[in-house]
């Protein structure tokens, strides 16, 4: 076969394949694509749910919130509500509310703005106070046009009862819609889609077409909306997350939807055209690159081939030479040397031949190869710098990696943070970090308060441990530099700086860099070597991100500690009403206090579980402001009725403790401190495990104390005899209305729970 007849065969070949090839990859590129669409079209619409969810949720506790403030002040007058509504906007502005407002059943209405309703204005005909009376409880209303502005809005209320139950009215939050709808268009698939979010009724809240808000149903077939987007717009509203594809605008939609809560559910149409479109360029691409690629070989190598059939033997010698002389190269000096000697022999090949275009064709080969060898030479100087750049590359990609570890470690510890509240064991964790990352000798994190820096946590430092309470003054030291400068401050040498505050007598360097929130500097890190170290500008641009990050924890710390001290000082002073009301002494309440931390640490509980139940405890009986004194009051024993109405108050309790998460844990003692573990107790009926700890250990302290203390209808009673009755029982009290961990507690330490009493009882009485 001739070698004309090989090429076109071999053409013909190319051809075949590069459209097999490309077919295939038509294939594949699309399922591969449409998968990942689908994947990251979940996962968006999944995220983008759960933030609106976020973003309802805080709504509703601000309303919660809000409404209990109410019912315990109902008897201001318009100016004090005009202002208290002003405080509430204020905070909630950024969440879009526009109007803090309440309608009472007196027909009065009072709002942030100060705004007179006109005559015949009854509150209770509007729809947000008749939806939230039907629900009677928290809730989102359906959209409704703003009789003041005229704007679209949304309304988050709650009805406000007085603690006796009677209705006051509703209190709620304006929200705009415009609001909500930025934060629905501008979340995109890929950059692109048609981003909505519908109410629970399948009404269009937002959307990229604004004729659709509120005039369309995503479940009922219209001009807009096709019969088959209604059938799937049915599946939506079922509030399950999922996928569909659908015939919409003209074109094939893939239609991602999730649900926001209870009244909202956010999708997004992203167009198959966009998918298609992307798929039939790869593969245009893969085709158009196969098929240039055959064409150039035709035009370049099909006319050479033509014309030099008769000489080849002559040129494959030539190249017989070549490769005898290139492939046992090792570097490109020594390829450089023999192109040049190649080209040498091309020439003198050149002139033993009588064909015109070969002779031209072996002259274009010797000034390449010529060429070749002189590129050749310049690449091997080339290769031996780029090895020298790719050595720094190495080093530098080694520092970025370490950097990034740093940033990476530094984020999950301060992700862990925000959730466990163990601020002192991650704190160290964050040191720890930076100490190796870095190879420093110490590492010490310090907060602000005042004109002062109070050491937190350290690491390193040759295992010493640093005093937790040493102060250092803002004025006179290194860290107060750096502090007041708002910048980083790199001492070389320590020995030769006047302000430098000693730390460890191997310290020679160190770094002080002020951690900033908001302009504000909350605290320093520092980093300490033990050898004398030049300012490393990288190592700042390393640490000062983190150093940023810490700003904004230990700001949000401290802002957490003063809600809880706010919640445990509201927690004092409602033991005091309790005690004024029903006659519970406050050391008996102290008592309760004393006796739940006794067994939470005794239990393995946290510092801050001990904490918390030791305050929250002593409001275990506060449901009691709801029963009359006369009833609490009474000498002699209760009535059927009477009891009933004394077995509300752990319900009560609840009532008015709230729905606030700080307040979670008191909200359950209250609940739960009256149930027995053999299912006898009350108001639900709970047995076993299905009993908070809380209430398990707060039923016992309860228990334990009534037996010691004296009341209207019996007297006091001996360590010993309520001893026994607890772990014996007595026909009344008996060891299974308690845990078995709770009554192995009790063996094991009920002489601790007695000098408690003791402790206490002094104080109540004057006796013993």
């Amino acid at each position: 076969m001739s070698i004309r007849r090989k090429m076109l065969v071999l053409i013909t070949g190319f051809l075949l394949v590069t459209f097999v090839f490309t077919f295939g990859s038509y294939r594949l590129t699309g399922r591969n694509a449409r998968s990942r669409v689908e994947e990251t079209g979940r996962a968006m619409v999944g995220e983008v749910a759960a933030a609106m969810d976020e973003y309802m949720a805080k709504l509703l506790s601000i309303t919660a919130t809000l409404a209990v403030s109410i019912s315990s002040i109902n008897t201001v007058g318009r100016s004090e509500y005009v202002e208290l509504f002003g405080r509430y906007l204020e905070a909630a502005q950024t969440h879009g509310v526009q109007t803090v407002f309440m309608g009472f059943e007196s027909k009065e209405f009072a709002d942030s703005t100060g705004w007179i309703p006109p005559e015949g204005y009854d509150p209770r005909l509007r729809p947000w106070y008749v939806e939230t009376l039907k629900k009677n409880g928290v809730t989102v209303t359906s959209p409704y046009i703003d009789m003041i502005t005229g704007e679209l809005l949304i309304s988050v209320a709650s009805p406000v009862r007085t603690p006796g139950g009677e209705l006051l009215g509703v209190v709620g939050l304006d929200v705009s819609l415009e609001h909500v709808r930025r934060k629905v268009l501008t979340r995109r698939l890929f950059g692109g889609g048609f981003p909505f979010l519908v109410d629970k009724n399948g009404f269009f809240v937002a959307s990229s077409f604004d004729e659709w808000t509120l005039e369309e149903n995503i479940a009922e077939a219209s001009d807009a909306v096709p019969a088959p987007l209604a059938e799937v717009g049915h599946t939506l509203l079922a509030r399950e997350p999922g996928f569909a594809s659908v015939f919409f605008k003209d074109e094939r939609m893939m239609l991602f939807h999730a649900p926001v809560g209870e009244n909202f559910t956010f999708g997004i149409f992203f167009p198959e055209s966009v998918l298609n479109s992307f798929v039939r360029d790869i593969s245009f691409l893969h085709l158009f690159g196969g098929f240039s690629i055959i064409l150039l070989a035709v035009v370049l190598l099909f006319p050479v081939v033509y014309e030099i059939g008769n000489s080849f033997s002559s040129l494959a010698k030539t190249i017989d030479s070549i490769t005898a002389k290139l492939s046992g190269n090792k570097d490109f000096t020594e390829t450089a040397f023999n192109v040049h000697l190649l080209a040498s022999e091309v020439g003198e090949s050149m002139s033993r031949t009588s064909l015109l275009e070969f002779q031209t064709f072996l002259e274009s080969m010797e000034n390449a190869l010529q060429t070749i060898g002189r590129q050749g030479e310049e690449i091997a100087a080339l290769t031996e710098e780029a090895l020298a750049i790719q050595d720094n590359l190495t080093e530098a990609n080694g520092e970025l990696h370490k950097r990034q570890k740093i940033w990476r470690d530094t984020l999950e510890v301060m992700e862990t943070m925000t959730m466990s509240g163990e601020s002192e064991k991650n704190l160290r964790s964050v040191a720890e970090n930076i100490l190796k990352s870095t190879q420093a000798f110490g590492v010490l994190l310090s907060c602000r308060r005042g004109d002062r820096f109070f050491n937190l946590v350290c690491a390193g430092y040759g295992g010493a441990s640093l005093p937790s309470g040493e102060a250092v003054a803002l004025f006179g030291s290194v860290a107060g530099r750096a502090a007041r400068g708002g910048d980083a401050v790199w001492v070389e040498d320590v020995s030769r700086d006047h302000e430098y505050v000693p730390v460890h007598p191997s310290v020679v360097s160190e770094v002080e860099i002020p951690l900033l929130h908001r302009g504000k500097t909350n605290g320093i890190l520092e980093v300490a070597f033990d050898r004398r170290t030049p300012r490393n500008d990288d190592l700042l641009e390393t640490l000062l991100p983190v150093a940023s990050a810490l700003g904004s924890l230990i700001e949000a710390e401290n802002a957490h500690i003063e809600i809880q001290d706010s919640y445990r000082y509201l927690v004092r002073k409602l033991q005091s009403v309790t005690e004024i009301y029903h006659l519970e002494s406050a050391d008996h309440m102290d008592r309760i206090g004393a006796y739940s931390r006794l067994a939470a640490r005794i239990l393995g509980k946290s510092k801050e579980e001990q904490d918390d139940i030791e305050v929250f405890s002593r409001l275990h009986d506060i449901g009691k402001l709801r029963v009359p004194l006369s009833i609490l009051a009474k000498p002699g024993k209760l009535t059927e009725e009477e009891m009933k109405i004394v077995r509300n108050h752990p319900l009560w309790g609840a009532e008015l403790i709230g729905g606030a998460k700080w307040l979670d844990m008191a909200r359950r003692i209250c609940l739960s401190h009256h149930e027995k573990w053999d299912g006898s107790g009350y108001p639900l009926g709970l047995s076993g495990t299905e009993i908070p700890w809380e209430g398990q250990v707060v039923a016992l302290a309860d228990t334990y104390d009534a037996l010691r203390s004296r009341r209207v209808y019996k007297d006091r009673m001996a360590h010993e005899e309520a001893v026994r009755i607890l772990l014996h029982g007595d026909g009344r009290t008996e060891p299974g209305h308690f845990s078995p961990l709770m009554l192995d507690f009790f063996r094991e330490h009920h002489e601790d729970m007695d000098g408690i009493f003791r402790t206490f009882f002094l104080g109540e009485e004057g006796e013993e």
